[in-house]
């Protein structure tokens, strides 16, 4: 560097990211999750898995599988270190998501089984008409990048939830859907409504709209359906996210290390039936990693054991080259208050700095067992905070601007140079929601707290009647599925 003649030769930006575990560490619990499966095996409860994986080498002693060193090496190989999700509408400013990589991305989740009312902030069940409201919401709000329900729909057949939500998503927003199911016949049924909105099965596998959702049961199994489920997402080059839940002290022994290396198994057993199934797959992994409360015998979300658990699993993932989901933006609340603001914006910055690829569970309170448009929209302000943090400092001789502290000089100020009004857009994150006035300023704008500002931008969201994005052939399309659906269902 030779800063008398000006000339500086220097890096651009460099993000600030948390490491957890040294690389020795992490490399110790691969190799402890790769001797579970190959020692004291997973439990697959699914015939047509065990067949597939018996045909790769693994040893079969139904129900159990033990899977050999080489196949789980090879499936993390096979497995793509990114992929992209679309959005179903070219116009849309929401085009994609670019998930791996450390490329982090937010969104909402699935199954809690209250809402708070968006209107009167009361607990109470969730309905279809509130997922149109969750679609319209995530749609508007800039730092949320896929949709999911927030809830479990209540006034449609149990059997038939997850395909109603899927079908009511997609219809009102035009970011990516995040879709789950409890049978394979509604996986089947999720993947034709994606394909007919997305023009085709060939252009649904060209530009994927969606991604689905699995999930084991701690410790070291996989369900019948969700194995199944698997294969068909597979066979159809589905992006699919397998998500573990392990408890910390409950499902797994009560040390942190242990409960990554039971994740881990389960994570990598998905990973290999599903690169077995087709080499290539877009495979992702992650879940929501947590300690039970001795005290109160819950699972706390807000809990620093949780952020620090998903960070330890993200930095695992990427050291095999996997993308991560994991788990930020909840809280144990039952309200949104100042706990709900503080576990989950600290929790949303704690992912942001792992790296996770795609994170999930935002807007949630009550330990996940209630989702809230209130906590979503707080929780995007606490994301743009995180993601400007993201960004780092870039360095660069036109940042540096050693001219201008030159032309300008001791004394001077920097307000209305051209340097200023050509960088402070980019440099600078203005929120929309926290306050910045001067206190008059506040006062004379009515003196409202956060929770107040939150729920006035909920309302002016929530005021503008709802459209559907799709054309009425394709509506007709999709009310076809549902009503084969329900007469599958009353066939029994």
């Amino acid at each position: 560097m030779t800063t008398g003649s000006r000339s500086v030769s220097c890096s651009t930006s460099n993000s600030a990211y948390l490491r957890i575990l040294s690389h020795d560490q992490r490399r110790e619990i691969y190799l402890a999750a790769v001797r579970v499966l190959g020692e004291t095996g997973i439990l697959i409860d699914s015939p047509q898995a065990r067949d597939i994986l018996a045909q790769e080498g693994a040893r079969i002693e139904a129900p159990r599988v033990y899977l050999p060193d080489l196949l789980v090496e090879d499936a993390c190989r096979a497995a793509p270190n990114s992929f992209t999700l679309y959005s179903h509408r070219d116009e849309s400013k929401h085009l994609k998501i670019e998930a791996g990589q450390g490329r982090v991305h937010y969104g909402p989740s699935i199954t809690a089984t209250h809402f708070l009312d968006p209107r009167t902030g009361q607990r109470r069940r969730f309905y279809r008409d509130d997922a149109v409201s969750v679609a319209r919401v995530c749609d508007a709000l800039d730092h949320i990048d896929y949709v999911a329900a927030q809830g479990t729909i209540s006034d449609v057949h149990p059997d038939l939830v997850e395909l109603y939500e899927f079908a009511t998503l997609i219809g009102h927003s035009a970011k990516p859907v995040m879709a789950w199911s409890n049978t394979l016949a509604g996986c089947r049924d999720i993947h034709h409504i994606a394909a007919r909105v997305a023009g085709g099965q060939e252009e649904l596998a060209e530009r994927p709209l969606y991604f689905f959702l699995g999930c084991s049961i701690s410790p070291l199994t996989i369900p019948g359906e969700v194995a199944d489920q698997l294969i068909y997402c597979a066979q159809h080059g589905i992006p699919y996210v397998f998500g573990p839940c392990p408890m910390c002290g409950a499902t797994t022994p009560s040390t942190l290390a242990s409960t990554l290396v039971v994740a881990t198994a389960e994570c990598l057993a998905a990973l290999v039936l599903a690169q077995v199934v087709r080499s290539g797959t877009p495979f992702i992994i992650g879940g929501s990693l947590g300690t039970m409360d001795m005290r109160e015998a819950t699972m706390p979300y807000g809990a620093p054991e949780l952020s620090l658990l998903c960070a330890a699993e993200t930095a695992i993932a990427h050291d095999l080259g996997l993308p991560v989901w994991s788990t930020a933006g909840v809280s144990d609340s039952k309200i949104v208050d100042e706990q709900a603001a503080m576990e989950g914006g600290m929790g949303v910055v704690v992912a942001a700095l792992s790296g996770a690829d795609l994170i999930h569970n935002v807007g949630f309170i009550e330990g996940c067992l209630t989702g809230s448009l209130q906590h979503l929209i707080m929780m995007d302000e606490a994301i743009g905070y995180a993601k400007r943090v993201l960004r780092g400092v870039e360095v660069t001789p036109e940042t540096l601007a050693l001219d201008w502290i030159d032309r300008i000089g001791p004394g001077g100020n920097f307000l209305s140079t051209e340097h200023t009004l050509r960088h402070f857009k980019k440099a600078f994150w203005y929120p929309r929601l926290f306050d910045r006035k001067t206190r008059e300023g506040w006062e004379e704008s009515g003196r409202q707290g956060m929770v107040d500002r939150v729920q006035a931008r909920l309302d002016r969201l929530l005021d503008a009647p709802p459209v559907s994005l799709l054309s009425p052939a394709v509506q007709a399309d999709i009310d076809d599925i549902l009503t084969a659906a329900e007469r599958r269902i009353a066939d029994g």
